[in-house]
């Protein structure tokens, strides 16, 4: 185990001591002496090569006497390994540990293969040349928890770019004895079956081991491999969906709607306005679009103030109970008056709710090209404060897979002039504030509504992601969406974070914003069935990908509570859990317990 993965183990187990996961968010009061023991680790190795790129090692073997203290260095990296499972066992909950995407990787030579849980390592595995096979093996957490049991990682010898996997110590023990390099234990997996497990095999054709589901077994024996045996379960899949929450309903949120809802509905300090009105069956609903249902414009919990913190506190219980697992809140820089706006009171509930905990957040920061909301150059300091200070520093900040806490920017063109090289400024502004204040690598994703996702890596940023398809929007077509999905998510390179658009219809904002009938954007050929169609589409992408897998599980839905412009999951009055129960059978998750339409006050 060379020096830098070391250190990377050694920062994950002091995360481990002071972060929180959703569930009971209890601390790890055993990775403090866990991590004591792995601080011996880099005087026990004295061979063996950085874990992915043994596949393009030169270096010779060892003589005899390397080979005997390798094989000691390698015994002890065992026992070491051994006292720090036994010791951080009942450190996490089973429901606290994140399951990670296992990606296979493909030695150059087309035999042997790397199975990895590390987004980093699998990165650095691609850059030296190995291959990654489409999709993902299982999901499984690199922590240990109540109930688990270490997969270990051997190879042949330093040079050989082919590994085994075991969870048995004997035959680790076994093969360390025999002159095999032991690197390390590559994850953790359940150890009985459950909600959402799959047996995971081990298989050999005699040149090399391969790991995959129970239910593949027929297919490699057909391939010319027998089976080994069972190592353990996995989740067949985990996707981290989360919902885009426009936190707009509340005295402080969109002053026009409020303002224009006073002028034509006669209400005061009401910023529901068309939207209860369309539901009300309101003239201007009926005479426009006389065959419309408009019941489902009000949420189960009724028309809402979300800068209470009650609010959250039952979408956080819909949420989750539904599988979700973030939601991303738009936020606005006024740049008069250089503060958040419109959508930071709902962010402010969100950080004073009771179960706040129980779900991750990330800010998307809306920085549009018009009204105020572009964030000049000499601001850039001054919202770099508030985004580290107020929302990056939280203990359940979204994370990538590989730990780095997550800022999307859902528009970039209002990030000074919108050149690559402004928004770059910005975003190494932010990245070292980060830095010095939490510790905290920065991983940033520009939304590719506007932007260029090509120009993600020129800009600064690690990732495209998307909300909607602007496009089918202006094309007032479900299915045109529907047709273009997938090739819509192939126009950014790279690491992604794929979307999924529940519908567009802006139907409530006429009269108030938007006077003219014919400017008026809706789907009229929305249906549910497309919606189920549209989140199948999402899995069969996952299911192919071969990018780089540290967002690559990650779900954008649009929107929690865009009720004005008919993007809205949250559980209402007509349909109940519609959308949310067709996210969670289609993205087969085993988060959460069923949707709760109406959780109890």
């Amino acid at each position: 185990m060379p020096a830098d993965d070391v250190t990377r183990a050694r920062a994950r187990w002091a995360r481990m001591r002071g972060r929180r996961r959703k569930g009971s968010r209890r601390a790890a009061p055993a990775a403090t002496a866990a991590g004591a023991l792995l601080t011996t680790i880099t005087t026990l190795i004295t061979v063996g090569a950085a874990p992915g790129t043994a596949s393009q090692a030169s270096a010779p073997r060892p003589d005899s006497q390397q080979q005997e203290s390798g094989v000691s260095a390698y015994s002890a990296l065992a026992t070491v390994h051994d006292a720090m499972v036994e010791q951080a066992a009942d450190a996490l909950a089973a429901e606290d540990a994140e399951p990670l995407p296992l990606v296979e990787l493909v030695s150059k030579g087309g035999s042997g293969r790397l199975y990895t849980a590390d987004a980093a390592e699998a990165r650095g595995a691609a850059a030296n040349g190995m291959t990654r096979t489409p999709g993902q093996i299982g999901y499984l957490p690199r922590e240990p928890f109540t109930g688990s049991k270490p997969m270990y990682r051997l190879k042949p010898s330093p040079t050989a770019s082919k590994w085994l996997f075991t969870a048995g110590k004997a035959e680790r023990d076994r093969l360390i004895r025999q002159g095999w390099v032991y690197e390390g234990i590559a994850a953790h997996l359940y150890t009985e079956p459950g909600p959402g497990l799959v047996e995971l095999r081990r298989f050999t054709n005699g040149k090399e081991w391969r790991l995959a589901l129970k239910p593949r077994t027929a297919e490699l024996q057909n391939a010319g491999y027998t089976l080994d045996g069972p190592v353990g379960y996995v989740h067949e899949n985990w996707v981290r969906a989360g919902a885009v929450y426009f936190g707009m309903f509340n005295i402080d949120g969109h002053q026009n709607t409020i303002r224009r809802t006073e002028e034509v509905y006669g209400r005061e300090g009401d910023w529901w306005g068309g939207v209860r009105d369309f539901y009300d069956g309101h003239h201007y609903a009926t005479d426009n679009w006389p065959d419309t249902d408009f019941s489902y414009l009000k949420p189960s919990i009724g028309y809402y103030d979300d800068s209470h913190p009650e609010t959250l506190e039952k979408h956080i219980d819909q949420a989750t109970s539904s599988g979700l697992s973030f939601f991303s809140f738009y936020w606005y820089w006024n740049s008069q008056t250089q503060q958040g706006q419109v959508t930071d009171a709902a962010l402010d509930a969100f950080l004073a709710a009771d179960n706040k905990d129980e779900i991750d957040f990330t800010v998307g920061l809306c920085a549009h090209p018009f009204g105020g909301l572009r964030i000049p150059p000499e601001q850039f300091g001054a919202v770099a404060d508030v985004l580290v200070d107020t929302y990056l520093s939280q203990e359940n900040t979204l994370r990538t897979n590989d730990d780095r806490k997550i800022l999307n920017i859902c528009d970039a063109r209002g990030i000074g002039d919108g050149s690559n090289a402004q928004i770059s400024q910005f975003i190494s502004t932010v990245r070292q504030k980060a830095r010095q204040r939490l510790d905290e690598n920065i991983y940033v994703m520009i939304n590719q509504g506007g932007f260029d996702p090509r120009q993600v890596r020129n800009a600064g940023g690690d990732a495209a992601y998307c909300t909607t398809d602007g496009p089918a929007v202006e094309a007032e077509s479900y299915r045109r969406y529907l047709e273009r999905q997938r090739s819509f998510y192939d126009a950014a390179p790279g690491a992604y974070g794929r979307c999924v658009m529940s519908d567009f219809d802006e139907r409530p904002r006429y009269p108030i914003e938007t006077p003219n009938v014919d400017d008026i954007r809706w789907m009229p050929d929305h249906t549910m069935d497309g919606f189920r169609q549209a989140v199948h589409n999402v899995r069969a992408d996952m299911q192919a990908s071969t990018r780089p897998p540290e967002v690559d599980n990650l779900l954008y839905v649009y929107a929690w509570n865009e009720w004005h412009e008919g993007g809205a999951i949250e559980p209402n009055e007509r349909d109940g859990c519609a959308y949310l129960d067709i996210l969670r059978e289609e993205l087969r998750m085993s988060q959460g317990s069923g949707c709760v339409a109406v959780p109890p006050s």
